[in-house]
C-alpha cells in the first residue's frame, strides 16, 4: 500500500507580509509648498493679499506686481535678503500655478485660524 503525504508549504516572498502580519496603508501627504517668501519683500503684505501676485523666474520670490517693476528700474538684485539672483521685469510672471498654490496657501491658513477669545468679558 502506498501512502502520499501532502506537506502544505507557506512560502514567503520577500517584500510581502508574513503569514498572521497585517499591513496597514500609509498615506503620504505633503505640506511642502513652493512659495518661499510668505510676505512681499516691498509691501509687507502676505502673499494671500496681493492684488496682483508675481513670481521671478530666475529665484522663485513672489512680489506684488506693481511694485516689483517700479523697484527692477532702479535695481535688478532681488530684494530679498541674501538671494543672489538679479530681476528682470520680462522674467517676473505669474506663472500657471502661482494663483493655484496662493489659494491653497488661503485654504490652509483659514483651516488653522485660531480665534482670539483671551479678550473677551466674560459676560459674552
Amino acid at each position: 500500500m502506498e501512502m502520499f503525504v501532502f506537506i502544505s508549504e507557506k512560502v514567503h516572498h520577500e517584500g510581502q507580509p508574513m503569514p498572521g502580519e497585517e499591513q496597514e496603508d500609509i498615506v503620504m501627504t505633503s505640506t511642502q509648498s513652493s512659495i518661499l517668501n510668505m510676505t512681499c519683500p516691498l509691501t509687507g503684505k502676505p502673499v494671500t493679499e496681493l492684488e496682483e501676485p508675481v513670481r521671478s523666474v530666475e529665484c522663485k520670490h513672489i512680489y506684488e506686481k506693481r511694485i516689483i517693476m517700479q523697484y527692477i528700474k532702479s535695481s535688478n538684485r532681488c530684494p530679498i535678503s541674501g538671494c543672489p539672483k538679479k530681476l528682470r521685469a520680462d522674467r517676473v510672471v505669474q506663472d500657471a500655478l502661482l494663483l493655484i498654490e496662493i489659494e491653497e496657501l488661503r485654504k490652509v491658513n483659514k483651516e488653522t485660524e485660531v480665534e482670539d477669545f483671551t479678550l473677551l468679558n466674560e459676560d459674552d
